[in-house]
C-alpha cells in the first residue's frame, strides 16, 4: 500500500475509478482502495456478457458517452422490437407494442468494461484491491491530514472521497471525530440504489422468444420478477431474459415464471445467474430494504465537502443528475475533482 498520496478514494466502482482518473490527469496522487477483488461495485458482468448490476445507459448521459469513447468500448441498442408480456394472477396477456424498452443502450460485454477500461488507464498500483477502509481519522492539529485505516494497513491524505453509497459508509467506517450530526442523519438515510434488488439472468442458446414477435419485456403483479427484459448480445449468439425482484429467489422459481410468461422454452435455460444486492456487504448496509426515502438522493449535505475540504461524498446517490445511473455516479465524481482540483489552486 502507499503510504502517503494526496488523495485515497474509498471504492472502485464507476464513481471511484473515474474519479481517480480526473485526478490522476490533474497531476494529483491518487489511491484507489478497494474492499472487494473487482473493479466495478454495481458494475458486475458475468459470462457470456451478462450484467448483474448495472445494464444500461441514454444518449443523452455525455458522462458515460465520454468514457465509453475513452475506453474504446462496442455499444447498442437495447433489443425492443416486438410485443410485451402482462402478468396478473392467473392471467399473461400479450400487449401490443414494448414501451419498456425504447431509447436504451448496452455496452457490449457487459458495463463492467467502462470500470476495467477505467482502472486499466490509471498509473500501476493505484487501485488497492482487497483493501477495506476501517476507520478515518481527521487530524486536528498540526498538518491537517486524514490518517486512513485499512485490514491492510495505513495511509495518509490530505482528503478523502467516499465512492460508495453513504450509508454503506457509515456501516463500514468509523469516524474520528464523528460526523456532523445532520451528515450522519441524512447519510444513513439515503437510499442504495439497487440495494434492495435482486437480479435474475437466465441464459439459453437462443432468443425463441422473438421468433414468437416478442420483445422479451414483461411486468408482472405476480412475481418474483416484476420486470423482465431482453438481454441477450447484439448478434444474437445466445438468448437472455433478465428480472427484477425484491424477494430472494431460487433457480427453480424463476425459470417456473418465465415459462409461464414466454412458453415451455424458458423452463430449461442453460445457466441461471442470481445477484441478491442486499446481501453484499460492500454494496449495502444491513436494514437495506428500510430506505426508501428517494428524495435524499443529491442532497445538499451529501454534495458539500466536510472537515475543511478533506471529506467528500460521491457515489451515485449523492448526484442532483441522474441519481442512480452510472451518469449519476460519474457526474458525482466530476463535481467532487472539480472540488478538489479549486482547493489546490
Amino acid at each position: 500500500m502507499r503510504e502517503v498520496v494526496d488523495v485515497v478514494v474509498v471504492g472502485a466502482g464507476a464513481s471511484g475509478l473515474r474519479l481517480a482518473g480526473i485526478l490522476d490527469q490533474a497531476g494529483i496522487s491518487v489511491a484507489v482502495l478497494e474492499a472487494r477483488a473487482r473493479v466495478g461495485g454495481r458494475l458486475l458482468s458475468v459470462d457470456p456478457g451478462v450484467d448483474l448490476g448495472a445494464t444500461w445507459f441514454w444518449q443523452n448521459e455525455n458522462e458515460v458517452r465520454e468514457v465509453i469513447q475513452e475506453c474504446g468500448l462496442e455499444t447498442f441498442p437495447q433489443h425492443a422490437r416486438g410485443n410485451m408480456m402482462y402478468q396478473i394472477p392467473g392471467s399473461v396477456q400479450e400487449l401490443d407494442g414494448n414501451p419498456l424498452d425504447q431509447s436504451a443502450w448496452r455496452i457490449a460485454g457487459g458495463t463492467q468494461k467502462l470500470a476495467i477500461g477505467l482502472a486499466e488507464s490509471l498509473p500501476p498500483e493505484t487501485v488497492q484491491m482487497s483493501t477495506k477502509v476501517i476507520a478515518l481519522h481527521f487530524e486536528s492539529t498540526g498538518d491537517p491530514r486524514v490518517t486512513v485505516s485499512t485490514d491492510q494497513g495505513v495511509c495518509t491524505a490530505q482528503c478523502v472521497v467516499l465512492a460508495v453509497p453513504p450509508a454503506t459508509a457509515l456501516a463500514n467506517i468509523s469516524f474520528s471525530p464523528e460526523l456532523p450530526a445532520d451528515l450522519v442523519s441524512v447519510a444513513s438515510s439515503t437510499p442504495v440504489w439497487m440495494g434492495a434488488v435482486t437480479k435474475a439472468v437466465a441464459i439459453y442458446d437462443s432468443p425463441f422468444w422473438r421468433e414468437r414477435g416478442l420483445a422479451g419485456s414483461a411486468m408482472s403483479h405476480v412475481g418474483p420478477l416484476r420486470e423482465i427484459h431482453d438481454v441477450s448480445d447484439v448478434n444474437a449468439s445466445f438468448g437472455a431474459l433478465f428480472g427484477f425482484s425484491r424477494e430472494r429467489i431460487s433457480e427453480g422459481v424463476i425459470t417456473a415464471q418465465l415459462a409461464e410468461i414466454f412458453g415451455p422454452e424458458a423452463k430449461t435455460p442453460r445457466s441461471v445467474h442470481i445477484k441478491d444486492w442486499s446481501s453484499s456487504e460492500f454494496t449495502s448496509p444491513p436494514g437495506v430494504h428500510q430506505l426508501n426515502d428517494y428524495q435524499l438522493f443529491g442532497s445538499k449535505v451529501l454534495r458539500e465537502a466536510h472537515f475543511g475540504g478533506r471529506l467528500f461524498f460521491a457515489s451515485t446517490e449523492t448526484s442532483i443528475d441522474s441519481p442512480g445511473h452510472i451518469e449519476g455516479a460519474f457526474a458525482a465524481a466530476r463535481r467532487s475533482a472539480e472540488s478538489i482540483i479549486a482547493m489546490r489552486r
